[in-house]
């Protein structure tokens, strides 16, 4: 049976973070087998205007604009709709007027605080509003609780449990977060992984030595990578204190956007920190930052690197799309240990865990790899081979199965 599916998303590509790319990639995979895909976005998403149509191009510039904010925008695989801009009442009275307008079968709001910049519990109340509308499901890409607004307090969490409470379904993407969601009483809770958010390519001799080259890296050298934007619950700190104690051969590059569209002004601070770290220990020449990058880009660097270091302060997550793409690659991934053991993830098998915050750790991890890279050459091999667990088709099958039990109920 094919579906009308509305995908909602506080941040879209062009907008630069790990929510819209999921978004992207998941609408692709959905469209790809025979469903029409909607994606409600933020107006920070909308392509540049192109000519109007002929039958609009006599409209004044006021009606113009109307037009453009208005009206669907066609994409690859679908219509996206650029309407978002504070998320707050306005969004849940459009997002009700879309699904009266397409008359959609499900709408899959894609929750993760930050991607709305929340400063109002109004898309916590999406699934109530829709009651009665359609059926409406919740992928909840972390339970992290929204700032609303100063001295919120327990109100924070009481807004994500009743967004959970009032939602048709619930999708978890991790195990974590499936057992607090069962234990809050949502009513159809399923656990569907995330996948790597960049399509993996297979850089030729002339691509990997140009990556080389705009590192300007010594002739010899070992290339430490970190994947992802910047912010404290990440460790880049950690990294940096660590490459301070190794032999200078060792690089760290930092593939990708240092901060991305919705992040927040802390992240501001902590690059700031880091930058300042990176003075301290005079570490200008080793640490190299690449910027935002096309997939085929950031596969030359993966593939260009040694290891991969993830060190998460709050424990490697399959919810990451960072080291889901660091899988894929085929890369040996040190990491930290979970707060509960992954079973998907087995030290020294497919990964390499450290306890989080521990630079020395790093430290030691780094000079096994220098004295016998064999047993992370295997590691990097077998996270290969589990990343193929969480391919797009896999995780959009699983997905689809969920929307179409939850339209027989």
């Amino acid at each position: 049976m094919s579906l009308r599916i509305a995908l909602v998303t506080g941040e879209y590509p062009p907008m630069q973070g790990g929510v819209g790319a999921f978004t992207q990639v998941l609408g692709q995979s959905m469209a790809a087998a025979g469903h029409e895909i909607h994606v409600i976005t933020s107006r920070e998403a909308r392509p540049p205007r192109k000519a109007p149509p002929a039958d609009q191009a006599s409209l004044g510039g006021t009606l113009r604009r109307l037009y453009d904010i208005n009206e669907p925008v066609p994409i690859e695989f679908g219509l996206l709709h650029p309407r978002g801009r504070r998320w707050r009442w306005a969004e849940t009275r459009m997002i009700a007027d879309l699904v009266t307008r397409y008359d959609f079968d499900i709408v899959n709001i894609q929750y993760q605080p930050a991607a709305y910049n929340m400063r109002s519990a109004a898309v916590n109340f999406f699934p109530w509003r829709l009651k009665e509308m359609t059926k409406t499901v919740v992928t909840f890409h972390d339970l992290r609780v929204p700032y609303l607004f100063p001295k919120a307090g327990q109100l924070r969490e009481r807004a994500v449990r009743f967004m959970a409470s009032q939602a048709d379904g619930v999708i978890a993407t991790n195990r974590a977060d499936f057992e607090k969601l069962i234990a809050w009483g949502a009513r159809r809770v399923v656990e569907i992984p995330i996948g790597s958010n960049i399509i993996v390519h297979q850089p030729n001799h002339i691509e990997l030595q140009e990556a080389c080259e705009d590192l300007e890296l010594p002739e010899k050298y070992t290339l430490l990578a970190y994947f992802g934007f910047v912010n404290e619950s990440k460790g880049v700190d950690v990294i940096i204190e660590a490459l301070s104690k190794m032999p200078k051969s060792v690089h760290l590059v930092c593939i990708g956007g240092r901060l991305g569209t919705s992040d927040s002004v802390n992240n501001q601070l902590f690059l700031d920190h880091l930058n300042r770290l990176i003075e301290v220990y005079k570490l200008q020449s080793r640490v190299h930052w690449t910027g935002y990058l096309s997939d085929r880009r950031v596969s030359s660097y993966f593939n260009l690197a040694d290891l991969v270091v993830l060190p998460y302060r709050d424990g490697v997550s399959l919810r990451r799309g960072t080291l889901m793409a660091a899988m894929a690659h085929g890369r040996p991934i040190v990491s930290t240990l979970p707060p509960e053991p992954i079973a998907e993830l087995k030290h020294g098998e497919n990964i390499f865990l450290v306890p989080p915050n521990d630079p020395e750790a790093i430290v030691d991890a780094v000079k096994q790899y220098l004295q016998d890279d064999q047993p992370f050459g295997k590691i990097g091999r077998a996270a290969q081979e589990t990343s193929y667990q969480f391919s797009w088709d896999t995780i959009a099958d699983q997905t689809l199965n969920f929307f179409e039990a939850l339209l027989e109920t």
